[in-house]
């Protein structure tokens, strides 16, 4: 056992495990091998990957193998410290996270400052939303990376396992992303990391949630989609928007019913397990609203991003969009959903570029 190993905050065996197997990898990497640094990495022992069974035992063989093939020991690399922790619930993760940032801002030892965040992307989201609203000045000096572990991983820094090892292996520098802010009317405010989106996806993504545990995100979400189709405007009748959308040319407006309202953080854009929905340059779609046969029709397109140029969608670049809307309606970022009132109305959504630094 790695003498870091003491330091750890961890009551799972096997989340234990994959720690050491972690911490193996970490420290025979060349992860800031000029600078030096302060790891710390809260896990969500709840996420996909992490739960016990199948999968986690798959993927802890996969890792095992990867830390042979490097011939990494647990003997820590000097000027590299890390340190796992175990969230214990949903709330109490976003506390335990801005206590690791502050602990990494104050501490006086040497080097690049990490935050490594192992979840899915609920957890990702929960986490980051934390910090902006508790600890946002520090977190302009702690570099961030979200492994993929969860049943959805449309806000991790990686795609898959291998890759986000792989970042984990070389890293030397970093990038800045943008995040979605959302404010309503009553002065609340949310934030997304990918994208937000109202109508028929934002119910898909409610009944995705119920229901992912029983298999993978992308599975679970085509059927659930079918299932929108179906029923999602006799549960949720379509009702008035009035947006306004500045971009580089100035100011849009657009009235009446839309089908589907989707924000992203950038254009070329990905969610709900990997469908194309803003495929290119632009990061604001509205849908027209269809007929069941026209929706089934271009379902499919979505999922490779072929609905760009079709008379029933309209893409937008934009920095920030004004939405009204007459009457209740289910909002969803990143996955995560909110049920809003037409008193949440209008609400101001804004890309904000810059705010978060990701390992690269």
């Amino acid at each position: 056992m790695s003498p870091e190993a003491k330091y750890d905050a961890i009551s799972s065996r096997h989340i234990r495990d994959f720690a050491a197997i972690t911490r193996r990898l970490i420290h025979g990497s060349d992860l800031f091998l000029d600078d030096g640094a302060v790891v710390e990495v809260l896990v969500n022992p709840a996420s996909g990957l992490l739960k016990w069974g199948p999968a986690h035992r798959q993927m802890m063989r996969h890792l095992k193998r990867l830390a042979d093939a490097r011939n990494t020991a647990d003997t820590p690399r000097k000027g590299l410290e890390v340190r796992f922790h175990e969230t214990q619930s949903r709330n109490q993760a976003g506390d335990k996270a801005v206590e690791l940032v502050k602990d990494l801002a104050s501490s006086t030892k040497p080097g690049r400052r990490l935050l490594i965040l192992a979840g899915g992307d609920g957890f990702h989201n929960d986490i980051s939303t934390a910090l902006l609203k508790n600890v946002p000045d520090i977190m302009q000096n702690v570099i961030l990376f979200r492994l993929p572990m969860g049943t959805g991983n449309d806000n991790a820094d990686a795609p898959t396992v291998e890759e986000a090892f792989a970042i984990l292996g070389s890293a030397s520098n970093t990038r800045q992303d943008a995040l979605i802010e959302a404010t309503t009317a009553r002065g609340e405010v949310h934030y997304g990391f990918n994208v937000a989106c109202f109508g028929i996806d934002a119910y898909v993504c409610e009944l995705t949630n119920k229901m992912k545990s029983l298999a993978g995100p992308g599975v679970i979400y085509r059927i659930f989609a079918d299932v929108g189709v179906l029923l999602y405007e006799k549960l949720w009748p379509l009702r008035n928007w009035d947006i306004v959308i500045s971009g580089p040319e100035g100011k849009e407006k657009r009235s009446g019913k839309f089908l589907l309202t989707i924000f992203g953080r950038k254009g070329d854009t990905r969610y709900g397990g990997g469908m194309k929905v803003l495929p290119g340059e632009e990061n604001f779609l509205l849908v027209k609203p269809l007929s069941l046969m026209g929706k089934m029709k271009i379902k499919p397109l979505f999922y490779r991003g072929a609905h760009r140029g079709l008379p029933i969608a309209e893409f937008f670049e934009t920095h920030e969009v004004e939405l009204t809307h007459d009457g209740p309606i289910l909002l969803a970022l990143d996955g995560e959903v909110v049920s809003l009132e037409a008193d949440d109305f209008p609400m101001v959504m804004k890309k904000i570029p810059e705010v978060l630094t990701i390992l690269k």
